[in-house]
């Protein structure tokens, strides 16, 4: 965590643009505490508008005075961009106490809030190593907001991992959801927050679902090299899935089973009509995997097609295991619930997000939620992880037969939101 971080606390942190913001600049300990008897300039540097990029006399500024030890001043931030603040101790104004981070925001992106999330998890159920109940906890020990266990061919552990927190008050949200995996189609597909099992219907009833996938079949024209039968399999699943409610993602086309997964015929089909909610632009599996899904978006959209994204771990361990926490989305929401996520998603305001261990992160997705995306990282997740951690731990102490850990949960309930509102309103 950066110096700034550790010794101050600024609020609000994201303004809307255009509107004058009260923002309080508070030292945390007496060792950086502002001098009641001095004055302090604050530098506002607006980083998309440079006026003289290798020094910062041009910009902006006022002087203040302290009262108690803490910074109060007003500015109008304009434009949707991030801003410098910088501050110094008259008459020094070659040595800057610390350069803080605001991020201004238009009236469609300001409304909205980050959210950190997964929709593409496995448990023991299937073929990851832990209990779902425990897979949830590890997850907001690792910082996310919300997330979906996604069991191959099983829905129902999704809601057994719901159903272990019923009544304790955590921040998690947990949705349902499954990995779908249809007769006669090799091509996985997510449902996420779906009402009920699209799996079991292959199961159950094998008959029905062959009779309309062949229906749809019957009513497309697919092109040489794509498989109309497992086409319209595609079709008839993402279709389930609305109708059960959830949001059907477009999983790993370039996951190497033996060889890509999907053929790019198919690839290009399913991109041409979109009968998918979402792209899966980053899993788990191969780095070149990524890479190669990341540049077929990228191609995508410079053809004008608008494709809506997600990045997941496909997490089959939570406990130092690969592809845990290497990949997630950040979504701008109105809120945590199911129709907000999915409306956020399917609107284009969410970004796909890669971190490997000892690596710089990296994020994809439109160019506005990636610049603020990345302030996010820098500014506010590190605050956010660090309550996300305390409750995620007494999560698995909850489930492991500690009582007592529901009482300090309640003491803790709402922290994260609090949090974030702080940083919109201060």
């Amino acid at each position: 965590m950066k110096h700034e971080l550790r010794n101050f606390e600024l609020f609000p942190k994201i303004l809307e643009a255009g509107k004058e913001s009260y923002l309080t600049l508070r030292p945390l300990g007496k060792h950086v505490l502002f001098d009641d008897n001095a004055e302090y300039l604050v530098r506002f540097l607006p980083m998309d508008e440079s006026l003289e990029p290798l020094g910062d006399d041009a910009y902006e500024s006022i002087v203040i005075k302290p009262e108690g030890g803490i910074l109060r001043f007003r500015h109008v931030f304009n434009g949707e961009q991030e801003f410098y603040i910088r501050v110094f101790k008259l008459p020094d104004t070659e040595k800057r106490l610390g350069n803080f981070h605001v991020f201004s925001l238009l009236p469609d992106l300001y409304a909205r809030r980050p959210f950190k999330g997964d929709f593409h998890v496995h448990t023991c159920r299937s073929d990851g190593k832990e209990s779902p109940d425990i897979v949830a906890a590890n997850f907001r020990r690792a910082g996310f907001d919300f997330m979906a266990i996604t069991d191959h061919h099983r829905w129902q552990p999704s809601i057994e991992a719901i159903e272990a927190y019923e009544g304790v008050p955590i921040d998690l949200k947990l949705f349902s959801g499954e990995e779908v995996h249809p007769t006669n189609n090799h091509i996985h597909m997510i449902n996420f927050g779906g009402r009920f099992s699209i799996n079991k219907f292959f199961e159950d009833d094998f008959e029905r679902y062959d009779k309309e996938v062949r229906k749809i079949m019957s009513q497309i024209h697919a092109p040489d090299g794509v498989d109309a039968y497992e086409y319209a399999s595609c079709v008839w699943c993402f279709d389930k899935v609305r109708e059960a409610g959830g949001m059907g993602i477009f999983c790993h086309p370039y996951w190497i089973a033996n060889v890509y997964h999907v053929r790019e015929k198919m690839v290009d089909f399913l991109f041409e009509n979109k009968p998918f909610d979402a792209f899966e632009l980053l899993g788990g599996h191969e780095v070149f995997s990524n890479n190669m899904q990341t540049a077929y978006y990228n191609e995508a959209r410079s053809k004008g097609m608008k494709i809506p994204i997600v990045g997941s771990s496909d997490a089959h361990g939570t406990e130092d295991d690969a592809w845990f926490n290497w990949f997630y989305t950040l979504v701008f929401s109105k809120n945590m619930e199911l129709d907000s996520i999915t409306s956020a998603v399917k609107d284009l305001y969410s970004v796909a997000v890669e971190c490997y261990p000892g690596e710089a992160f990296r994020i994809y997705g439109p160019y506005r939620l990636v610049k603020f995306a990345q302030f996010l990282m820098y500014e506010y997740f590190p605050l956010h992880d660090l309550l996300c951690a305390e409750e995620g731990r007494l999560m698995k102490d909850y489930i492991c037969g500690d009582r007592k850990a529901t009482d300090i949960l309640a003491l803790m309930h709402g922290r994260t939101p609090m949090l974030l509102e702080r940083c919109y309103i201060g």
